[in-house]
Protein backbone atom coordinates (compact mmCIF):
# COMPACT_ATOMS: atom_id res chain seq x y z
CA UNK A 1 0.00 0.00 0.00
CA UNK A 2 1.35 3.26 -1.03
CA UNK A 3 1.50 6.15 1.95
CA UNK A 4 -0.81 8.71 1.50
CA UNK A 5 0.62 12.38 -0.04
CA UNK A 6 0.50 15.27 2.42
CA UNK A 7 -1.52 18.11 1.04
CA UNK A 8 -0.10 21.84 0.28
CA UNK A 9 -1.12 24.10 3.23
CA UNK A 10 -4.18 26.73 2.67
CA UNK A 11 -4.59 24.37 -0.42
CA UNK A 12 -7.75 26.06 -2.37
CA UNK A 13 -9.45 25.75 -6.18
CA UNK A 14 -8.07 29.28 -6.85
CA UNK A 15 -4.78 29.23 -4.93
CA UNK A 16 -2.69 28.99 -7.54
CA UNK A 17 -4.58 31.41 -10.23
CA UNK A 18 -4.42 34.11 -7.25
CA UNK A 19 -2.39 37.40 -8.48
CA UNK A 20 0.54 37.57 -6.72
CA UNK A 21 0.62 41.87 -7.32
CA UNK A 22 -2.40 42.36 -5.35
CA UNK A 23 -2.53 44.65 -2.47
CA UNK A 24 -3.36 43.31 0.51
CA UNK A 25 -6.97 45.24 1.66
CA UNK A 26 -5.46 45.56 4.90
CA UNK A 27 -2.55 47.37 4.20
CA UNK A 28 -2.77 51.74 2.85
CA UNK A 29 -2.58 51.89 -0.94
CA UNK A 30 1.00 53.61 -1.41
CA UNK A 31 -0.74 55.06 -4.43
CA UNK A 32 -3.34 56.83 -2.62
CA UNK A 33 -3.12 60.32 -2.71
CA UNK A 34 -3.54 61.73 0.24
CA UNK A 35 -6.89 63.75 1.43
CA UNK A 36 -7.16 67.25 2.22
CA UNK A 37 -5.99 68.85 5.36
CA UNK A 38 -8.82 69.22 8.28
CA UNK A 39 -10.56 72.76 8.32
CA UNK A 40 -12.79 74.01 10.87
CA UNK A 41 -15.86 73.96 9.77
CA UNK A 42 -18.20 76.80 8.37
CA UNK A 43 -19.91 79.14 10.31
CA UNK A 44 -23.71 79.15 9.57
CA UNK A 45 -24.73 82.19 7.77
CA UNK A 46 -26.56 85.36 9.60
CA UNK A 47 -29.97 85.63 8.13
CA UNK A 48 -30.79 88.45 5.17
CA UNK A 49 -33.26 89.86 7.47
CA UNK A 50 -30.36 90.57 10.32
CA UNK A 51 -30.70 89.14 13.84
CA UNK A 52 -32.95 90.53 16.06
CA UNK A 53 -32.85 93.78 18.20
CA UNK A 54 -31.69 92.44 21.90
CA UNK A 55 -30.63 89.13 21.20
CA UNK A 56 -26.96 88.12 21.70
CA UNK A 57 -25.91 87.98 18.05
CA UNK A 58 -27.60 91.31 17.76
CA UNK A 59 -25.35 92.76 20.03
CA UNK A 60 -22.22 91.25 18.81
CA UNK A 61 -22.77 92.90 15.07
CA UNK A 62 -24.16 96.63 16.82
CA UNK A 63 -20.43 96.14 18.55
CA UNK A 64 -19.50 95.95 15.64
CA UNK A 65 -15.35 95.73 16.38
CA UNK A 66 -12.81 92.81 14.56
CA UNK A 67 -12.90 91.25 17.95
CA UNK A 68 -17.09 91.19 18.41
CA UNK A 69 -16.88 89.64 14.39
CA UNK A 70 -14.39 87.09 15.13
CA UNK A 71 -16.64 86.49 18.44
CA UNK A 72 -19.43 86.12 15.87
CA UNK A 73 -17.91 83.54 13.72
CA UNK A 74 -16.69 81.61 16.50
CA UNK A 75 -19.84 80.60 17.87
CA UNK A 76 -21.11 80.20 14.67
CA UNK A 77 -19.02 77.24 14.55
CA UNK A 78 -19.54 76.06 17.69
CA UNK A 79 -21.32 72.88 18.73
CA UNK A 80 -23.88 70.38 16.20
CA UNK A 81 -26.36 71.86 14.23
CA UNK A 82 -29.97 70.35 15.33
CA UNK A 83 -33.74 70.93 13.56
CA UNK A 84 -36.44 70.75 16.01
CA UNK A 85 -40.30 70.28 15.11
CA UNK A 86 -43.12 72.60 16.52
CA UNK A 87 -43.65 72.07 20.04
CA UNK A 88 -40.84 69.88 20.75
CA UNK A 89 -38.89 70.24 24.01
CA UNK A 90 -35.73 71.94 23.97
CA UNK A 91 -34.89 72.14 27.56
CA UNK A 92 -36.98 70.61 30.29
CA UNK A 93 -37.64 72.52 33.77
CA UNK A 94 -35.66 71.14 36.53
CA UNK A 95 -33.25 69.29 34.40
CA UNK A 96 -29.51 69.40 34.90
CA UNK A 97 -28.12 69.75 31.62
CA UNK A 98 -25.60 71.78 30.88
CA UNK A 99 -25.88 72.27 27.58
CA UNK A 100 -26.33 76.14 25.64
CA UNK A 101 -28.59 76.53 22.40
CA UNK A 102 -28.03 78.74 20.10
CA UNK A 103 -30.84 79.86 17.86
CA UNK A 104 -30.08 79.89 14.47
CA UNK A 105 -33.65 80.59 12.62
CA UNK A 106 -37.07 80.29 14.08
CA UNK A 107 -38.31 80.84 17.95
CA UNK A 108 -38.43 79.45 20.80
CA UNK A 109 -40.62 79.95 24.21
CA UNK A 110 -39.61 79.50 27.91
CA UNK A 111 -42.60 78.50 30.12
CA UNK A 112 -43.10 76.84 33.81
CA UNK A 113 -46.07 75.13 34.84
CA UNK A 114 -48.81 76.64 37.31
CA UNK A 115 -50.52 74.51 39.52
CA UNK A 116 -53.00 72.72 37.78
CA UNK A 117 -49.97 71.59 35.24
CA UNK A 118 -50.63 74.23 32.88
CA UNK A 119 -47.63 75.82 31.08
CA UNK A 120 -47.64 79.26 31.38
CA UNK A 121 -45.35 81.59 28.90
CA UNK A 122 -42.96 83.53 30.29
CA UNK A 123 -41.38 84.87 27.42
CA UNK A 124 -40.17 84.47 23.74
CA UNK A 125 -36.33 83.78 22.26
CA UNK A 126 -35.91 84.78 18.69
CA UNK A 127 -33.39 83.53 16.33
CA UNK A 128 -29.60 85.36 17.63
CA UNK A 129 -30.53 84.68 20.61
CA UNK A 130 -29.26 81.91 23.73
CA UNK A 131 -31.16 79.98 25.83
CA UNK A 132 -29.57 77.66 28.76
CA UNK A 133 -27.07 80.04 29.80
CA UNK A 134 -28.25 80.24 33.28
CA UNK A 135 -27.56 76.59 33.97
CA UNK A 136 -24.07 76.49 31.83
CA UNK A 137 -22.56 79.11 34.22
CA UNK A 138 -24.41 78.61 37.55
CA UNK A 139 -24.65 74.92 37.49
CA UNK A 140 -28.14 74.68 39.08
CA UNK A 141 -30.92 73.14 37.68
CA UNK A 142 -32.74 74.54 34.38
CA UNK A 143 -35.11 77.30 34.90
CA UNK A 144 -37.96 77.27 32.62
CA UNK A 145 -38.63 74.67 30.14
CA UNK A 146 -38.07 75.50 25.91
CA UNK A 147 -40.09 74.28 23.10
CA UNK A 148 -40.10 74.74 20.00
CA UNK A 149 -42.37 78.08 18.55
CA UNK A 150 -42.18 76.59 15.17
CA UNK A 151 -39.37 74.81 13.61
CA UNK A 152 -36.15 75.68 14.91
CA UNK A 153 -32.45 75.33 13.81
CA UNK A 154 -29.88 75.42 16.59
CA UNK A 155 -26.83 75.03 17.71
CA UNK A 156 -26.07 72.69 20.47
CA UNK A 157 -22.63 73.74 22.50
CA UNK A 158 -21.47 72.17 25.10
CA UNK A 159 -20.62 73.95 28.59
CA UNK A 160 -17.12 73.87 27.87
CA UNK A 161 -17.15 74.90 24.77
CA UNK A 162 -18.82 78.23 26.03
CA UNK A 163 -17.51 78.85 28.72
CA UNK A 164 -14.46 78.50 26.52
CA UNK A 165 -16.07 80.74 23.97
CA UNK A 166 -16.60 83.72 26.84
CA UNK A 167 -13.03 83.50 27.85
CA UNK A 168 -11.78 83.79 24.28
CA UNK A 169 -13.38 86.47 23.31
CA UNK A 170 -13.73 89.69 26.44
CA UNK A 171 -16.40 91.29 24.08
CA UNK A 172 -18.66 88.24 24.01
CA UNK A 173 -18.74 88.95 28.13
CA UNK A 174 -19.93 92.43 27.25
CA UNK A 175 -22.88 91.42 24.43
CA UNK A 176 -24.24 88.92 26.68
CA UNK A 177 -24.39 91.19 29.44
CA UNK A 178 -26.53 93.88 27.23
CA UNK A 179 -28.56 90.75 26.21
CA UNK A 180 -29.42 89.83 29.66
CA UNK A 181 -29.85 93.84 30.93
CA UNK A 182 -32.63 93.81 27.90
CA UNK A 183 -34.47 90.69 29.09
CA UNK A 184 -34.64 92.35 32.49
CA UNK A 185 -35.92 95.62 30.96
CA UNK A 186 -38.19 93.82 29.40
CA UNK A 187 -39.23 91.65 32.31
CA UNK A 188 -39.24 94.93 34.43
CA UNK A 189 -41.59 97.28 31.89
CA UNK A 190 -44.36 93.98 32.32
CA UNK A 191 -44.27 94.45 36.28
CA UNK A 192 -44.70 97.76 35.93
CA UNK A 193 -47.55 97.84 33.23
CA UNK A 194 -49.38 95.03 35.83
CA UNK A 195 -49.06 97.75 38.63
CA UNK A 196 -50.19 101.06 36.95
CA UNK A 197 -51.85 99.98 33.22
CA UNK A 198 -54.78 98.48 31.77
CA UNK A 199 -55.11 95.43 30.26
CA UNK A 200 -55.40 96.87 26.33
CA UNK A 201 -52.21 99.30 26.85
CA UNK A 202 -50.01 95.76 28.23
CA UNK A 203 -51.39 94.01 25.24
CA UNK A 204 -50.69 97.04 22.74
CA UNK A 205 -47.38 97.44 24.23
CA UNK A 206 -46.46 93.61 23.73
CA UNK A 207 -47.85 93.28 20.29
CA UNK A 208 -45.96 96.65 18.96
CA UNK A 209 -42.64 95.27 20.61
CA UNK A 210 -42.87 91.56 18.72
CA UNK A 211 -44.21 93.38 15.54
CA UNK A 212 -41.04 95.94 15.76
CA UNK A 213 -38.84 93.22 16.58
CA UNK A 214 -40.16 90.01 14.72
CA UNK A 215 -42.47 91.03 13.10
CA UNK A 216 -42.44 90.18 8.83
CA UNK A 217 -43.40 93.37 7.19
CA UNK A 218 -45.31 93.38 4.28
CA UNK A 219 -47.46 95.49 2.24
CA UNK A 220 -50.73 95.35 4.11
CA UNK A 221 -48.99 95.75 7.89
CA UNK A 222 -46.34 93.58 9.85
CA UNK A 223 -47.19 89.51 10.76
CA UNK A 224 -46.63 89.58 14.46
CA UNK A 225 -44.02 86.55 15.37
CA UNK A 226 -44.39 83.80 16.80
CA UNK A 227 -48.11 83.10 16.97
CA UNK A 228 -49.29 83.14 20.11
CA UNK A 229 -52.33 81.80 21.49
CA UNK A 230 -54.93 84.73 23.56
CA UNK A 231 -54.19 81.78 26.38
CA UNK A 232 -50.28 83.14 25.98
CA UNK A 233 -50.36 86.68 24.96
CA UNK A 234 -52.73 86.98 28.15
CA UNK A 235 -49.69 85.14 30.20
CA UNK A 236 -47.21 88.01 29.10
CA UNK A 237 -48.75 90.67 30.20
CA UNK A 238 -50.90 89.00 33.45
CA UNK A 239 -54.29 88.77 32.07
CA UNK A 240 -56.72 86.38 32.03
CA UNK A 241 -58.22 85.16 27.93
CA UNK A 242 -60.83 86.49 28.13
CA UNK A 243 -59.66 90.22 28.65
CA UNK A 244 -57.02 89.49 26.17
CA UNK A 245 -60.23 88.83 23.66
CA UNK A 246 -61.98 91.88 24.80
CA UNK A 247 -58.31 94.01 24.37
CA UNK A 248 -57.34 92.51 20.92
CA UNK A 249 -60.95 93.23 19.35
CA UNK A 250 -60.57 96.98 20.80
CA UNK A 251 -57.50 97.04 19.41
CA UNK A 252 -58.94 95.91 15.76
CA UNK A 253 -61.90 98.38 16.34
CA UNK A 254 -59.39 101.35 16.42
CA UNK A 255 -58.23 100.12 13.23
CA UNK A 256 -54.61 99.12 14.71
CA UNK A 257 -54.76 95.23 14.11
CA UNK A 258 -56.78 93.16 11.59
CA UNK A 259 -57.42 89.62 13.64
CA UNK A 260 -56.84 86.09 11.34
CA UNK A 261 -57.45 82.62 12.41
CA UNK A 262 -53.88 82.42 12.23
CA UNK A 263 -52.33 85.39 12.39
CA UNK A 264 -52.23 88.57 14.05
CA UNK A 265 -51.06 91.80 11.47
CA UNK A 266 -50.27 95.08 13.24
CA UNK A 267 -51.43 98.16 10.67
CA UNK A 268 -50.17 100.67 12.73
CA UNK A 269 -47.29 100.37 14.72
CA UNK A 270 -47.47 104.17 15.68
CA UNK A 271 -50.87 104.09 16.32
CA UNK A 272 -50.12 101.03 18.73
CA UNK A 273 -47.44 102.56 20.35
CA UNK A 274 -49.94 105.29 21.17
CA UNK A 275 -52.27 103.19 22.81
CA UNK A 276 -49.81 101.63 24.85
CA UNK A 277 -47.53 105.03 26.32
CA UNK A 278 -51.54 106.32 27.12
CA UNK A 279 -51.04 103.76 30.06
CA UNK A 280 -47.74 104.17 31.32
CA UNK A 281 -46.86 106.27 34.72
CA UNK A 282 -46.72 109.85 34.65
CA UNK A 283 -48.89 109.87 31.13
Amino acid sequence: MRPAQPTAPNHHPDHHHANPHRQDPRQPDPTARPGPPAVRPPAARPPARGWPEGTLLAELRRDGSPAALAAEQDILRLGTRRVHGHDETLILYQDHGRFVLLLLDGFAKATVEDTAGTPVLLDVRAYGDIVGEAAALDDRPRSATVSAAGPVTVRRISQPDWLHWLGTHPVAGIALSRCLVNRSRTATRRLVGLASEQVVNRLAHDLADLARRYGSAGPRGITVRPRLTQVELGALIGAGERRVHHALHELADRGLLRLGRRSTVVLSLPGLLAVAAEGEPGR
